[in-house]
């Protein structure tokens, strides 16, 4: 975008903020002024450098539902600069990237962080996709996202590495020779141009392994990259490999970086909080070190709810209502202090569904090491709607929650993600709103 157009393009924003819904008077969090400010320099042309955002997460980020209706809202708003680097290959069966279509055949091993750093060396993404044979192919198609002007590959050197050739838009791209005297991370930056296509082919002649790939477009926006594990909590990061991503985080220089964790630490009974929160410190710490042009922000755990397993429908009900229908109602203060007694007992106190009591502490856990740390923090159980939402979010229409009580449908993602849209941009328009005003 030229800076006419972005000019032009502001121009009609701020005419927006005359009247509604802009409120000049809404404050900004000091903790994002820094992104506002990368955000305000696009928009008004003084940058053509694309802004950056890192969304690391459980699920709601690996199904890209959430993460990728974000990342919409971002394109349409300030301009399309690509999804950045995906996970290797097809990583679990309902991996999808949207504006994407990712293949995977022949032989290909799949190895996780989930699994811990003994089965390693991983970077952001938390996998690693290996494979020796000569009919092993991958290929990424840009289905409905800007053509790569930029394309990366994060390949893992290391000793006995094989060859991987590379072709772009169906054209040789190169091959390139893995082996090296350490294991380590490898870095090919290729010219895209206009690519949509993207194909990878090992040699047969050792190991090849894949941690991560992907690419940006070529104009000015906001390039959006999600990498999410399904069933992850904060401890997948203790699984990468320090130097791998101190060199990832580096090339892609995050001027956002988004923390959506906690769900699963929530639902594990056994969590020590103080050490959750210990652990939380320390992961922001570093991330700052490693990114320290990045704005951080700490997502809240969204709210989930549990129905203990040996809960049976009412007896003697001609219609028994399925196990989602049944009631919802947040634990009383004894019911969590006593919590692990009633469990094993299956006592009828908690035949209903409720959140698991340390998913609220976790939550807590999370808005205090943002407040420590001076970085951003947005409750995500508030925003939803508080106790007991994601009953009602089950049961709305269309649906926004699935049955199991934890994840959310398309229309959910797509809700949720309006919801943090909104946290973040509001008082980034006022912001811009007080500055046309001011310049008037």
């Amino acid at each position: 975008m030229s800076n006419r157009l972005a000019a032009a393009a502001l121009g009609l924003t701020l005419g927006a903020c005359a009247g509604e819904p802009c409120d000049p008077t809404l404050p900004a969090d000091p903790a994002l002024l820094p992104f506002y400010e990368t955000l305000y320099a696009l928009e008004t042309g003084r940058s053509d450098d694309p802004v950056r955002i890192l969304h690391l997460g459980d699920s709601h980020i690996a199904g890209d539902r959430f993460s990728g209706a974000l990342q919409a809202r971002f394109a349409d708003r300030f301009g399309d600069a690509g999804r950045g680097s995906f996970p290797p290959g097809t990583p679990f069966p309902y991996y999808r990237r949207q504006g994407f279509e990712i293949e995977a055949s022949g032989e290909w091993t799949v190895f996780s962080n989930l699994n811990g750093p003994g089965v390693g060396p991983f970077g952001l993404s938390g996998y690693r996709a290996e494979s020796a044979s000569p009919d092993a192919v991958m290929t990424m198609r840009v289905a409905g996202s800007v053509p790569l002007a930029h394309v990366r590959l994060d390949l893992l050197e290391q000793p006995g590495g094989g060859t991987l050739a590379v072709e772009v838009d169906g054209a040789p791209a190169g091959a390139f020779a893995t082996d090296g005297p350490v294991p380590g991370l490898m870095q090919v930056m290729l010219d895209g141009r206009t690519a949509t296509r993207v194909t990878l082919r090992p040699q047969g002649d050792g190991p090849v392994a894949l941690l991560g790939w992907g690419g940006e477009g070529s104009g000015p926006g906001v390039l959006y990259e999600a990498q999410g594990v399904p069933g992850a909590t904060l401890s997948v990061m203790d699984a990468w490999d320090e130097e791998i991503v101190s060199a990832q985080l580096s090339v892609l220089k995050p001027d956002l970086i988004l923390l959506g964790y906690g769900t699963n630490e929530g639902f594990d009974d056994a969590l020590d909080p103080t050490l959750y929160e210990a652990r939380l410190n320390r992961r922001i710490a570093a991330l700052k070190a490693q990114a320290p042009g990045a704005t951080l922000v700490v997502l809240g755990a969204f709210d989930g709810a549990r129905l203990p397993a040996w809960v049976e429908p009412v007896a003697g009900a001609e219609q028994p209502a399925p196990r989602s229908a049944l009631p919802c109602a947040p634990l009383a203060l004894n019911e969590q202090a006593t919590y692990g007694a009633h469990s094993a007992a299956r006592d009828p106190v908690l035949a209903r569904w409720h959140a698991p009591p340390n998913l609220a502490r976790v939550r807590a856990a999370q808005a205090q090491a943002a407040r420590e740390a001076g970085i951003g923090y947005w409750d995500g159980a508030a925003a939803m709607g508080g106790a007991c939402a994601i009953h009602r979010f089950v049961f709305a229409e269309p649906p926004l929650a699935y049955g199991d009580h934890v994840h959310l449908t398309p229309a959910g993602a797509e809700t949720m993600a309006e919801r943090l849209w909104a946290h973040l941009m509001r008082p980034y328009e006022s912001l811009v709103c007080r500055r046309q005003m001011a310049a008037s």
